[in-house]
């Protein structure tokens, strides 16, 4: 049984080597005002009224030739947020640096992006959230002294996949959702940007492939049973109250069983779901884990 976690390199901004992408990562520095219109407000305005109160209150403003254009190229939408408030309790992470290669790319179950999905507070009528897409994403910024020595630093974000709902998933929806996206967020304090881009590794990075053998063995003593659900339940527990759950980044790895890049009760289920199956099932041949979750 294995595990596999393919990490993409996602460069935003103005990084030369990074993969191919279309910025809209501005820092944001407006938060919610009582002139804000509400999502259904925006939602509701034509394009040259968009534009205005984009331009009113100094947002940014994508127009609709623009989305038309990310949507036939296949983009993505993703929201950039400022992890820092989200790391759990017990782990250490470096979010600047001057060095692109100095972050851990592979740390992301050390984040609560659940809380970053509810704090985003999209709405739910339009928009759903694709787990499987979450990731990291890097800005780099430049600052320049009086002397005119430019800096540059980079900056660890993590990265919120959005996508219409499916009973909205038409072009005209769309192509709305790359266009409210950067307007609703740049509202938003807890968010530093958004950024649609292609997914895809970076030309001059390297893919990397992390496997785990054990998925579902949590506790890696060969089987896969309660203890194994116990033991991930225990782990969603801590980490809903922002307590130091232990685990290894292998342990991560083999507790995620569908593979939604959350830690929580539904893959307790599946083990125990799974537990089930392997011991009622008399056959020499029983399925994985994996192909047990994909085919039940």
């Amino acid at each position: 049984m294995k595990c596999k976690r393919i990490i993409a390199t996602l460069l935003c901004a103005a990084i030369p080597f990074g993969t191919n992408i279309f910025p809209i990562t501005v820092p944001i520095a407006h938060s919610a005002s009582a002139e804000s219109m509400t999502f259904e407000e925006l939602y509701a305005l034509d394009e040259n009224q968009l534009e205005q109160y984009c331009s009113e209150h100094k947002l940014k403003y994508i127009s609709k030739k623009e989305a038309e254009e990310n949507l036939a190229d296949g983009r993505g939408t993703s929201v950039n947020i400022k992890p820092n408030d989200y790391l759990l309790k017990g782990n250490a992470d470096l979010l600047e640096s001057d060095d692109v290669n100095a972050f851990n790319r592979k740390n992301y179950y050390d984040y609560d992006f659940e809380k970053m999905i509810s704090d985003l507070n999209m709405p739910e009528k339009y928009y759903r959230f694709n787990s499987e897409y979450n990731d990291f994403s890097y800005y780099r910024k430049s600052e320049t002294d009086v002397s005119g020595n430019t800096k540059w630093t980079y900056i660890k974000l993590a990265s919120i996949y959005v996508e219409p709902v499916s009973s909205d998933a038409n072009d005209s929806s769309i192509v709305r959702l790359y266009q409210l996206i950067p307007v609703w967020t740049q509202q938003n304090p807890l968010v530093y940007g958004g950024a649609t881009f292609k997914f895809g590794r970076s030309p001059d990075s390297p893919e990397e492939i992390i496997k785990n053998d054990n998925l579902g063995d949590v506790n890696s003593d060969g089987c896969i049973n309660a203890v194994d659900a116990s033991s991930v339940l225990t782990y969603y527990a801590c980490i809903s109250t922002n307590q130091d759950e232990g685990y290894t980044e292998d342990q991560k790895l083999a507790a995620d069983v569908n593979n939604d890049r959350l830690i929580n009760a539904v893959d307790a289920s599946n083990i125990l779901a799974y537990y089930a199956y392997t011991s009622t099932n008399n056959s020499e041949k029983k399925k994985s884990i994996e192909d047990y979750i994909q085919n039940k």
